[in-house]
């Protein structure tokens, strides 16, 4: 067993530990035997295993401190999602705007969260305010996501991010720029009489620009 492992496996041992004191007598009627208790530990490690150990245990706390019923896998899981309010931050789009909008680019502005400058500096701040929404807050969103996930767990927000989505977004975006400017070429040369498919016919009217 990986040392991974052994943290889900411990963190589902203290979570089950936790329902038993909490529920008695509905975590019986629940997992019966030992079997079924192993049984169900599996699939919740399954469940959730995208949120960490941490986050497990404290929706799991969260849960028993706010439900009048005994909280099942579907009830832990809806607490471990990120919500952005009760970290103290901004909806993605909400900070994405914030992050186009800003009138400096520094960490020293008055940010809503230190994420929404940390998010658009991973993203590029060109590419934040060269391009569309749709090409640009995708790439964004995905590095604010990961940055208050880290706000959540009590992580290094200054850690690096892993970058191969959004790199190919960024690339992606960089070809549509590149194209657009050789489509712009393309109608200037013609505008100019210029065939931009004929590279001796351009460049002896080029030649004929510049001689005039």
């Amino acid at each position: 067993m990986s040392s991974v492992d052994a943290e889900y496996a411990d963190t589902m041992n203290a979570v089950f530990l936790l329902l038993e004191d909490a529920y008695p007598l509905k975590f019986k009627r629940a997992f019966a035997t030992d079997e079924a208790i192993a049984r169900a530990k599996r699939v919740w490690i399954s469940a959730l295993r995208k949120f960490t150990p941490r986050r497990i245990f404290v929706a799991t706390k969260k849960a028993l401190s706010t439900s009048h019923f005994f909280p099942d896998l579907g009830d832990i899981r809806k607490l471990c999602k990120l919500r952005y309010d009760e970290v103290g931050l901004k909806e993605p789009l909400q900070a994405y705007y914030e992050a186009c909008f800003a009138p400096v680019q520094s960490r020293e502005h008055a940010w809503s969260h230190i994420a929404v400058y940390l998010a658009a500096r991973e993203t590029g701040w060109t590419l934040l305010r060269s391009e569309e929404q749709r090409t640009a807050f995708p790439v964004f969103e995905r590095n604010y996501e990961i940055l208050c996930n880290r706000v959540l767990d009590g992580e290094d927000l200054e850690a690096s991010i892993l970058t191969g989505i959004e790199d190919g977004r960024r690339k992606e975006a960089g070809r549509r720029a590149e194209e657009a400017a050789r489509q712009r070429q393309r109608e200037t040369m013609v505008a100019q009489g210029i065939d931009p498919d004929n590279g001796s016919s351009a460049r002896s009217r080029l030649k004929d620009l510049f001689d005039e």
